[in-house]
């Protein structure tokens, strides 16, 4: 008697979690940014100097790190003497040509070895300014993988940048449900650490496949400055369909 009422009880329960469930979905998910950009070495070299530590706030184009190599500086350094040796030359041949001193040919020869030398000092510049690791974007720093005297490889992983305001969910729909999902839809998400807070949203991404081994479909939930309320990376139970 008293099992059968359990059981009837826990049909009841059942019948209860599937009426609900017919009209929203709660999926479990962290939050994660938007924007976030990882930050990679440009060559091989030793770490000359960390400017940024983890929590610190930074501007796009903010040099993160900087990479020491000397063979590097000499060679800017040498190409720029270069240059200024070849731009004399041709302001003084210039003024020579105009009093018929040369000829039209000696004068474009000195033309062109200018030119030349201007361009192997822009190429001399542009490997020297790899050595400075740039921020690619606003935001904050979350990962700090070196610190000074380091040898780093080219294209390691160095450091990571995110935008901590707008954040987002990525959850994996069963294909019986997707066609309730729309986009634009209205989410709600409530932090699992706490749950004092709900979080609005809306998706904003379908995937266009669904996945063969798991039946299931990406959908993405967007929180706009939801970093104001929580951290990146928190554990949130969405709700779709409310």
């Amino acid at each position: 008697m008293i099992y059968n009422a359990m059981f009837l009880c826990g049909l009841f329960l059942m019948l209860i979690t599937i009426r609900v469930n017919a009209h929203e979905l709660i999926l479990r998910a962290p939050l994660v940014p938007v924007r976030s950009a990882t930050v990679y070495a440009g060559m091989n070299a030793q770490m000359q100097q960390v400017n940024f530590e983890v929590g610190d706030r930074v501007a796009k184009g903010d040099t993160l790190m900087v990479l020491s190599r000397r063979d590097l500086r000499v060679k800017e350094a040498a190409a720029r003497i270069a240059l200024k040796k070849a731009q004399s030359m041709k302001a003084r041949l210039e003024v020579l040509h105009d009093k018929k001193l040369i000829s039209d040919q000696h004068l474009e020869n000195v033309r062109f070895d200018a030119e030349v030398a201007h361009y192997n000092w822009i190429t001399a510049r542009m490997e020297l300014d790899r050595t400075a690791i740039i921020a690619s974007q606003d935001g904050m720093v979350v990962e700090v993988n070196v610190k000074p005297g380091d040898w780093v490889l080219a294209y390691t992983a160095v450091a990571r940048v995110i935008d901590p305001m707008d954040l987002q969910v990525h959850l994996f729909v069963p294909e019986g449900r997707l066609n309730a999902i729309r986009m634009n839809m209205p989410l709600s998400a409530v932090p699992t650490a706490g749950r004092q807070r709900v979080l609005p949203g809306r998706v904003v991404g379908i995937s266009p496949i669904i996945d063969p081994e798991n039946g299931t479909c990406k959908v993405t939930g967007l929180f706009l400055n939801a970093g104001k309320h929580v951290r990146p990376g928190a554990l949130v139970d969405v709700t779709i369909g409310r």
